[in-house]
């Protein structure tokens, strides 16, 4: 009604929008037939829902903090003095009452201004010394994020049939067949070991890099021999008569197998006369693969051993005639 009666709240509610969207800033929305603006402070101010702060709301005992509570990884609080003059005083008191008591401090925590708060527990723990008087652990609360009731949801289970005694006993002499002492130098990492090789077929002017052996991947002889007959053994005590369980992995094998040799099919494809010709003629000889200029000094009936000495020969023969 105030808008109808005074002509000039237009103009100025009109300047008003015109500034938003040359500033940016959102403009009104409409809400019950009304025309609602709103400025930058209040709508950085909506998105604010508290001081940075921990503000105590009561006391639990510690023994009903269950382990499907945890649902992020947990914080430490200690005092700081400097900060806060006498926390330390508070902070000892209250940490002595809580372990006396075996209760636990649920306090709304807000870690930042424009971040929600959260319900936290604050879990006290006991200074431990070692035999020498070195501290292994500090005094202070453990601050445990607490879930939301949305947080929580009943999960159904499939059923599980157990393993009778013979199917674990057959397990337990696979088990005893298959163990070995683990040492970690025994073990190359094989990405490394790959980029170590490139390096030096790069540093050396190599055609291609040496091949390297993949410690990480299971010797399939030396298992068959340590197994022998107790995997046939397991499988019919466990699987239904006539199940392969290597059907599937045969398949997909088969299958990432063929593609395979598509894709080294298309890499070690030959070029055509015409495209070597283009190559030469700009200079560009050398951005070619090792296997490519190797297949065209093949037809051509040259010879070279590096990578310079193809594109040399091709340069040469494509020069002369």
């Amino acid at each position: 009604m105030w808008l109808e009666d005074n002509p000039g709240a237009h103009r100025s509610l009109n300047l008003a929008a015109a500034r938003r969207m040359k500033t940016r800033e959102p403009l009104p929305e409409i809400y019950g037939n009304r025309q609602i603006v709103l400025e930058k402070e209040e709508t950085e101010e909506l998105k604010r829902f508290d001081d940075p702060s921990l503000v105590l709301v009561g006391f639990k005992p510690v023994s009903l903090l269950k382990k499907h509570h945890f649902i992020r990884p947990a914080q430490f609080v200690y005092p700081e003095e400097s900060l806060v003059s006498g926390s330390s005083t508070l902070f000892h008191a209250l940490l002595i009452k809580c372990l006396e008591r075996q209760v636990m401090a649920i306090c709304r925590y807000t870690p930042r201004r424009n971040t929600p708060p959260r319900f936290v527990a604050l879990v006290p723990q006991e200074e431990k010394l070692d035999d020498e008087n070195v501290q292994i652990k500090p005094p202070g609360f453990n601050l445990i994020f607490m879930p939301y009731a949305d947080d929580i949801r009943k999960i159904d289970y499939p059923e599980i049939v157990p393993a009778n005694d013979e199917q674990v006993h057959k397990m337990k002499e696979i088990v005893h067949k298959l163990r070995f002492r683990y040492r970690s130098e025994s073990f190359e990492n094989p990405v490394l070991q790959q980029h170590f090789r490139n390096l030096e077929a790069l540093a050396l002017d190599l055609m291609e890099p040496e091949p390297i052996e993949d410690l990480t991947l299971p010797k399939t002889d030396m298992i068959d021999n340590r197994l022998g007959s107790l995997s046939e053994e397991f499988k019919e005590l466990v699987y239904p008569p006539g199940y392969n369980p290597e059907s599937k992995a045969v398949k997909r094998k088969q299958a990432d197998g063929s593609s395979q040799a598509g894709k080294k099919a298309k890499t070690e494809s030959s070029i055509s006369e015409a495209e070597l010709k283009a190559y030469v003629k700009n200079g560009t000889l050398g951005k070619l693969t090792v296997p490519v200029l190797k297949e065209a000094c093949r037809t051509y009936g040259l010879k070279g051993g590096k990578k310079q000495e193809l594109v040399d020969a091709l340069v040469d023969y494509f020069n002369k005639n």
